[in-house]
């Protein structure tokens, strides 16, 4: 099994892949006795008017990520809702074979509240709770997934699944 080493995720370290998503290292924007607020955290305007926000909880399970997938035309947001440490695998894709670049191939650690906005073409997988469970906020565009019938089905022609060589563990 290939080892990655798991990062704290930072303002800059996952800059290659999207966006962190944490609260500010600075003065909020508007701030009075009640609450602080910083403006214009990420930009969305991918989902020009057709986005969705899902409710996602992943259970703790041995990290041994098998595959990735890459959404072709939106970008994906997982926003913790409850703090608890998991793990998000991204990798850039390599243009000439469509595939993650494994040599790109980060894991980054969120925890307290954090998330990150994936950008459209690049590989992850969903992230891997630390603890029992962890709940995320789920953000992408509306025309990912469809519902009939009570049956879920994905479009493959905006998602792309990669099945991995070797399974990709954590070296913490």
């Amino acid at each position: 099994m290939k080892l990655v080493k798991a990062q704290r995720l930072d303002d800059t370290n996952f800059e290659n892949y999207g966006w962190a998503i944490r609260k500010p290292d600075r003065d909020a924007d508007v701030e009075n006795e009640q609450l602080r607020y910083w403006d214009n955290c990420a930009d969305l305007s991918n989902f020009t008017g057709n986005g969705l926000l899902g409710f996602l909880e992943v259970k703790r399970i041995p990290v041994e990520m098998k595959m990735m997938d890459m959404l072709t035309e939106s970008l994906r947001i997982y926003l913790s809702i409850d703090g608890k440490p998991s793990v998000q695998f991204v990798a850039l894709n390599d243009p000439a074979a469509n595939q993650p670049d494994m040599s790109t191939l980060q894991a980054f650690i969120l925890e307290e509240g954090d998330g990150v906005v994936i950008d459209k073409g690049v590989w992850h997988w969903t992230p891997y709770a630390l603890t029992e469970k962890a709940s995320f906020a789920m953000g992408l565009k509306n025309d990912i997934m469809s519902a009939k019938g009570g049956t879920y089905t994905v479009d493959e022609t905006k998602v792309k699944y990669f099945t991995l060589e070797e399974p990709v563990g954590l070296q913490f």
